[in-house]
């Protein structure tokens, strides 16, 4: 940014030295000077995730991901020309595919990471905040995600719903804004809900106690 200043100055005959328009930029940013802007910068945090698959799914998997959450491919890792790895942006988020590596699959005492060998097979849970939360659980599952709950509404009043992608991993999608309900009719729904369950599952409910009418 600071160059880029310089340049602008210098197409008008106005010459500032590199550290003078260093400390324009940091004051235009609401820094007092230039070394607290940099110190900030370089504390500054950021958090990638890496998605381990079989070895060889990753293009796969990458397609998969870009179906379900119209993720944007942004570049590829090699090792002697074989594939190992693509970077996704999802959503401002860089995701990771990469393939599990056969040699620590096969020595489990190497320590991983693995790719989980069944649905759920993992000890963590990929969150996503979406607009539209039917619209994404549709999207995964045409594309070959399976469902793990179905869509409901939460005690936050918001939709969600949950997959498994192809690859064992669980995805949560939490709807962004609050669905209009009054408490009763999110009990009745629940119930409803409930008793297709129990329906499903040929589920019949315990009898109540004597006497219980509450």
């Amino acid at each position: 940014m600071a160059k880029a200043l310089r340049k602008v100055l210098e197409e008008h005959n106005l010459q500032l030295s590199h550290s003078a328009c260093l400390e324009i930029v940091a004051r235009q940013l609401g820094f007092a000077n230039w070394q607290v802007l940099s110190a900030v910068c370089e504390h500054e945090k950021q958090l990638a995730v890496i998605v381990f698959v079989e070895h060889g799914r990753q293009q796969e998997a990458a397609a998969f991901y870009r179906s379900a959450f119209n993720a944007s491919h942004m570049g590829t890792h090699e090792d002697s020309n074989v594939l190992y790895a693509i970077d996704l942006d999802l959503g401002g988020i860089k995701i990771t595919v990469s393939g599990a590596n056969p040699r620590r699959e096969a020595e489990p005492h190497r320590g991983g990471p693995f790719f989980p060998k069944a649905n759920g097979a993992v000890n963590s849970i990929f969150s996503l905040t979406v607009a539209d939360a039917e619209k994404t659980l549709q999207q995964a599952i045409a594309a070959g995600g399976t469902i793990r709950n179905r869509l409901e509404i939460s005690d936050e009043r918001k939709r969600v719903a949950s997959f498994f992608d192809p690859f064992g991993h669980v995805w949560a999608l939490t709807e962004t804004q609050r669905v209009k309900i009054s408490p009763r009719e999110l009990d009745e729904l629940r119930a409803a809900e409930l008793a297709r369950i129990r329906e499903a599952r040929c589920i019949t409910p315990a009898p109540e106690p004597a006497g219980h009418n509450l």
